[in-house]
């Protein structure tokens, strides 16, 4: 060993050793990957030789190292040709490094005789448990808890600092560590407020049920800022997203937070809603100074850039974490010319591609989604665990109809697919083809989807139950969706953006389910095809966070073009945003200085600092007005109220209607139109005559707050619009619920309705108490008692499904259980998969009541 030469070093010097290390990869995609033509016989290794230099490097950090150490062992415990000693040896070097969950999964699949390593010299048991003692630790209920290298660390971190920021490869177990944090913070006495910041509303629901299992039964459990009994609650854990979160503080100006967790912080740099989601977390820490504020991201090479905000009396830290739990193989499938059945197989590593073998197709592939479709059942068969990377819903659509083409009829049928696919059927659509597919255990997944159905789809493919989903990029949103295999042929991430490399990463860490697989597969198609892949991966890599805000500051050009053409209608921009953003700092007694330094120009900061300052000279709107709706630009809500003013109208000519009122369809119409030529062109650019989409949104706005079925909803698109299809209609409506009733309409009519109140005030008329249309457009329903079974965690599809048996319109949590339960379900005719989602919340305030009574008594 030379002067300044490590181990690992050495250890990766050593061609034997790489060879060996090459060899434990294809023996791993060889016994996954069955119908491959291999271009050569098995490798062989020397089990020995490799696990003594794996040995040598089971304390090295590096993700190089962790990685070679896993894929040794694991292929070693899985090889036929591996002696027992072998495979206990190999045991052991996981146990060394952590690894519990890998052991502990080959014991379940008999693939190691249980406790094998105390068949270990004395030696290297005292390793072992000392090993499992340094990685594990101990809650203040007494049990201990086991963790891998980056849990550990994490937890010694989160006890002795206030602001921690963390990177982790998808599969180090960062949720489940952090939800342990949560339940840890929850056993202590006093009063507290905890916030789990999230980027969507499927988290929202899949992290709050998971809480509401394990907290404390003092501990209330949130979910919206709406909750009857959210005023109440002094021990309180708050899931929201960024939205819900803005509107928490508006709607509880006193609410003080002691942790606030933000997950998925990469999320920062998402346009528009990244900045949002700055300003959340700003308002937050503003109104707490003293809260814990913790941030986690995947494979982020700079996640110190979060903590930039902490007080400098705050203790912080960061770290970037290289534990590997799971392994990955990257595959290239590529063309081979003159030969339309067969795809050249490519194993990558290290960066480099080597061609192991070749894979013979059904039939020939005469268009893209069959191509993906023949492709991967030519490499998984009818096997689970198999996810479909698509760019659009409509491909999600086809795909999965390729795939149900391939597969053949199942032997018998699945109860819990069956009731599934009744679900669909009566919940979106008889004619969805997710209810078809389904038949064959395929199925899709796109953010539009019903969320009772998408929960149903992910516990499914989970279970195994469903062998192929095809998804679209909500699967890099944090969704819980681990996977076998992920599939994917030119993916992008908006409409002709191709996936970042930080994106694919973040997407190929599904793939391998830490204690449920021993490694993910990443198969790559037509990566022969440049315009296909512009950026092709071939090592894993970490990217820089960044956020949306810095990114609109140091190339100013949006904001700049959005400040030119103030006076005009714009589309719900990201520029506007950020002008947004910005105005409501500055209005907050923030030098403008501060906030555009930044930008590089000085022509240019003055720019934007003169029209920041003619804003808030020309402001006649209400400042509070202005903070509370942050994403719309001042100007625009000055030309809203103006229009009031000019309207030659009384503020009750004006003002929207409860939904089930009679012309209710007629005044939103106007409300959308009046949006439309003031503050935005989302609800469709303004037209002579009669504007039929914004018609058609009013309706659909209307109908949504009143609860009106999925199902129906869909059907009355296709009634009036005889050329559109049901496939067409279904994913239309379910992206104008999604992107209109849910998030643009609140957004735009929420303000409309305080501009109005301001005009009343100007005319010297007393406000008169209004409806929450932001919470009726939100949820999709209009009645309290109608919100407080949302607000125990029922779906809205469950909620529709009861509504029209409720009689009484403002009850109790107590007293929507105490109805729920007495309910024959049956009589009702609610469809069987609702029945388990009614029983289960039944079941949580059961478990809670009872744990409660036995604390009492």
């Amino acid at each position: 060993m030379t002067p300044g030469t490590t181990l690992e070093e050495i250890v990766f010097g050593s061609h034997k050793f790489r060879d060996s290390l090459e060899a434990a990869r294809l023996l791993m995609v060889r016994s996954e990957f069955v119908r491959v033509e291999w271009d050569s016989d098995a490798p062989t290794i020397d089990w020995g030789f490799a696990l003594l230099y794996a040995s040598a490097i089971t304390s090295a950090q590096s993700e190089r190292a962790q990685s070679a150490v896993l894929r040794i062992a694991t292929a070693c415990m899985l090889s036929s040709d591996a002696e027992a000693a072998h495979k206990t040896a190999a045991a052991a070097l996981l146990e060394r490094t952590g690894n519990h969950m890998a052991v502990e999964l080959a014991e379940a699949r008999d693939r190691l005789t249980d406790d094998a390593w105390q068949h270990l010299p004395a030696a290297l048991r005292m390793e072992v448990v000392r090993s499992r003692i340094d990685h594990s630790v101990r809650l203040s209920d007494g049990r201990v808890l086991p963790v891998n290298p980056f849990q550990g660390r994490f937890w010694e971190a989160v006890e002795t600092n206030d602001w921690l920021s963390v990177s982790a490869p998808t599969s180090a177990g960062k949720s489940r560590i952090i939800r342990e944090h949560f339940l840890e913070v929850t056993r202590q006495a006093g009063p507290f407020t905890l916030i789990y910041l999230v980027p969507t509303r499927a988290l929202i629901e899949e992290v709050s049920r998971d809480l509401r299992r394990e907290v404390p039964p003092d501990v209330g459990v949130f979910t919206m800022p709406w909750d009857p009994d959210l005023a109440d609650s002094s021990r309180t854990v708050l899931v929201l997203t960024q939205e819900r979160l803005h509107l928490l503080l508006e709607r509880f100006p006193s609410l003080g937070v002691d942790l606030l967790f933000v997950d998925e912080a990469q999320s920062l740099a998402g346009d528009a809603r990244g900045v949002l989601l700055q300003h959340a977390i700003e308002h937050t820490i503003r109104r707490s100074p003293g809260a814990r504020v913790l941030f986690a991201s995947p494979l982020s090479s700079n996640p110190e850039l979060l903590l930039e905000n902490a007080p400098p009396e705050r203790r912080s830290d960061s770290f970037v974490s290289e534990t590997v739990t799971v392994n990955q193989n990257l595959i290239w499938v590529e063309n081979i010319k003159r030969k339309p059945q067969r795809r050249a197989i490519s194993l990558v590593s290290d960066g480099n591609s080597h061609r192991v073998g070749e894979l013979v197709l059904a039939q020939r592939a005469t268009s893209v989604p069959l191509r993906v479709a023949l492709v991967a059942y030519a490499l998984a068969g009818n096997t689970p665990g198999n996810v479909i990377y698509v760019n659009r819903p409509s491909d999600a659509e086809k795909v999965a109809k390729a795939v149900f083409e391939q597969l053949p009829p199942p032997g018998e049928a699945d109860t819990e697919i069956n009731d599934l696919r009744d679900l669909i059927k009566t919940a979106v659509h008889s004619k969805y083809l997710l209810a078809d597919v389904l038949e064959r255990r395929v199925a899709f997944h796109y953010g539009n989807m019903p969320l009772v159905v998408r929960t149903e789809i992910e516990r499914l493919f989970g279970e195994g139950k469903i062998h192929y989903l095809v998804c679209t990029s909500t699967l890099l949103e944090g969704v819980n969706l681990p996977c076998r295999t992920i599939f994917m042929r030119n993916p992008q991430k908006g409409s002709g953006k191709p996936l970042r490399e930080s994106d694919f990463w973040n997407l190929a860490g599904r793939a391998g389910r830490w204690g449920k697989e021993f490694e993910g597969n990443v198969v790559c198609i037509d990566t022969d095809d440049e315009e296909l892949w512009p950026n092709l991966p071939r090592a894993r890599k970490r990217s820089p966070i960044t956020r949306a805000v810095n990114a609109g500051l140091d190339d100013a050009s949006a904001l700049l073009a959005f400040v030119r053409s103030v006076d005009q209608v714009h589309d719900d921009s990201t520029a506007e945003s950020l002008f947004a953003y910005l105005f409501s700092r500055y209005l907050a007694g923030e030098p403008l200085q501060s906030l555009l330094a930044p930008i590089p120009l000085d022509s240019e900061r003055s720019e934007i600092s003169s029209a920041i300052e003619r804003a808030s000279t020309d402001l006649r709107v209400p400042a509070e007005i202005v903070t509370r709706h942050t994403g719309i630009a001042p100007v625009s809500m000055e030309r809203l109220l103006e229009s009031f003013r000019k309207s030659g109208k009384t503020p009750t000519d004006l003002e929207l209607p409860l939904p089930e009122e009679p012309d209710a369809r007629e005044r939103f119409q106007e409300a959308l139109v009046r949006i439309g030529t003031t503050m935005t062109n989302v609800f469709g650019k303004p037209r002579t005559g009669e504007d039929r989409r914004k018609w058609q949104l009013a309706n659909l706005i209307v109908n949504w707050m009143n609860g009106i079925p999925l199902a129906r909803l869909i059907d009355q698109r296709l009634a009036s619009s005889k050329a559109t299809t049901p496939a067409t209609a279904i994913r239309d409506v379910m992206r104008d619920i999604e992107s209109i009733a849910r998030f643009h309409a609140p957004k735009y009519l929420a303000c409309y309705a305080d501009l109005l109140e301001v005009y009343s005030s100007e005319l010297g008329l007393e406000p008169t108490a209004r409806p929450d249309y932001a919470m009726m457009l939100e949820l999709g329903v209009a009645r309290t008692s109608e919100v407080v079974l949302m607000s125990l965690g029922l779906s809205r599809t469950a909620t529709v499904a009861l509504s029209e048996f409720i009689g009484v319109d403002d009850w109790s949590r107590s007293e929507a259980l105490e109805w729920l339960s007495a309910q024959n379900l049956d009589g009702l005719g609610v469809p069987v998969l609702l029945h388990r989602e009614i029983r289960d919340v039944l079941a949580d305030a059961t478990r809670r009541a009872a744990t409660t009574w036995k604390t009492e008594y």
